[in-house]
């Protein structure tokens, strides 16, 4: 019995890979169902033993994969799925196909979706049990990927965006802010730079947490703000990104300002962040989870 399922398994994983002829020549990322993955040029198609298999050239060599031991074949500059973000800022990069559930804090649940490789849309829903359901914090960002272009000298492209979010910490507390970003990709590392403004008409907001107790916050009307992300790919290592952001919410006052330092472990279905978040306030710790399945 376990030699059928292990069969069945293996021609789904084969007749689940598709290889466009226009892939042969180009760099591809090979994950197989060791876990294991490969990187390297895809020279062809070949058979071995009657089963199809690829040819791919790595740096140590050219290697013979059958189409049964591969889970996923990716472009490799298309194989990183999570760079529509940083750890908490949005980039201009568009979510396109890289469709998304989010767990943020363990306390939240929320969606992304890439209506074509122009609109992207979040939604963020805390879940923090016993606290009702008029306390709970929500979310919705929306931003349209404007512009696209490859460097002329360089290897890597632009991406410039716009949007807009609404935010409500407890139902009566609605913040709403428009933001512009500009995302500049290079082979291995990703800097977003963001500039938004606060267009809620209240100074100052009570945050009530049910029997936790309240806070007050103070965020002044028409503030204008910025926002710095880095992310870099660390050269050893496929799967890990060192993540940075600055944040400053009020340009007029230099101390509402925030730093976030994190790494990511990622393939290309499951994104884990981890981080830290280090204010004039407070510092707290950071961890998101995303799921990438489609």
């Amino acid at each position: 019995m376990k030699t059928i399922v292990a069969a069945f398994c293996c021609v789904v994983a084969a007749a689940a890979v598709d290889i466009p002829d226009d892939w042969l020549g180009a760099l591809v990322l090979v994950r197989l169902t060791t876990g294991d993955q490969l990187r390297g040029e895809l020279v062809g198609r070949t058979q071995r033993d009657s089963i199809a298999a690829i040819k791919v050239r790595t740096v140590i060599g050219t290697a013979t994969i059958d189409l049964d031991q591969i889970v996923e074949i990716r472009l490799l500059n298309e194989s990183y799925r999570h760079d529509w973000r940083t750890l908490l800022m949005p980039t201009a990069e568009p979510i396109g196909d890289n469709h998304s559930l989010i767990s943020m804090e363990l306390m939240t649940l929320g969606a992304a979706l890439g209506v074509g490789d122009v609109v992207s849309i979040l939604v963020l829903r805390s879940i923090v049990p016993a606290i009702p359901s008029s306390h709970q914090l929500s979310v919705v960002n929306v931003k349209a990927t404007v512009l696209q272009a490859d460097y002329q000298q360089l290897d890597g492209h632009l991406s410039f965006a716009v949007g807009g979010n609404l935010a409500w910490l407890n139902a009566p507390n609605r913040l709403q802010h428009l933001w512009i970003a500009g995302t500049f990709t290079r082979v291995r590392s990703r800097l977003t730079v963001m500039a938004f403004y606060n267009l809620s008409d209240r100074d100052v907001y009570t945050i009530n947490a049910g029997t936790f107790g309240s806070v007050a916050m103070r965020y002044a009307s028409n503030a204008v703000g910025f926002g710095l992300g880095l992310d870099v790919h660390v050269p050893s290592r496929d799967d890990l990104h060192v993540l940075a952001e600055l944040w400053n919410s009020d340009l007029a006052r230099p101390y509402q300002t925030m730093l976030v330092l994190g790494i990511r472990m990622a393939n290309s279905a499951i994104a884990l962040d981890a981080g830290v978040a280090v204010s004039s306030q407070a510092v707290l710790p950071l961890a998101a989870l995303s799921w990438t399945p489609w």
